[in-house]
């Protein structure tokens, strides 16, 4: 069954996806951007969150001039004074567990800054609780 969340990220991905100038590794497309997302209050990753670091990883491993930017969101009803920031490190540290070279990371704390739910279309909170995990070429 496809949740609202999951239909929300798979627009989201594909529009960023449509993206004019995607990076290129070797012929290859760099995938956009993976998300993963948390429980309220949590920088503890949900159950889906092993698949996206496994891939996510695999292809930083795989192509040795790709960074990633990793960035955490908060949702408007948590205490986010650092949870952004420790979603984003713990994103990270998920990653270098699988092989990825820290060094290729950018870790960001965005806050409630870019919330998916403040659009009206949009009334899942849980949306807001994720880190990007976003690919570009050095």
């Amino acid at each position: 069954m496809i949740t609202l969340r999951r239909c929300i990220v798979l627009g989201l991905a594909l529009a960023l996806a449509g993206c004019v100038g995607t990076p290129n590794v070797k012929g290859k497309p760099v995938p956009t951007a993976f998300f993963v997302f948390f429980e309220k209050d949590s920088a503890t990753p949900d159950e889906e969150a092993a698949a996206v670091f496994d891939e996510a990883a695999a292809y930083l491993v795989q192509y040795d001039n790709t960074a990633v930017r990793i960035v955490g969101h908060v949702s408007k009803d948590e205490n986010a004074a650092e949870l952004d920031q420790q979603r984003a490190s713990r994103a990270a540290e998920e990653l270098a567990k699988r092989g990825a070279q820290p060094v290729r990371m950018q870790l960001l704390g965005m806050g409630s800054q870019e919330n998916i739910s403040s659009d009206p279309s949009v009334a899942d909170p849980t949306v807001d609780r994720r880190v990007e995990i976003l690919f570009s070429t050095m």
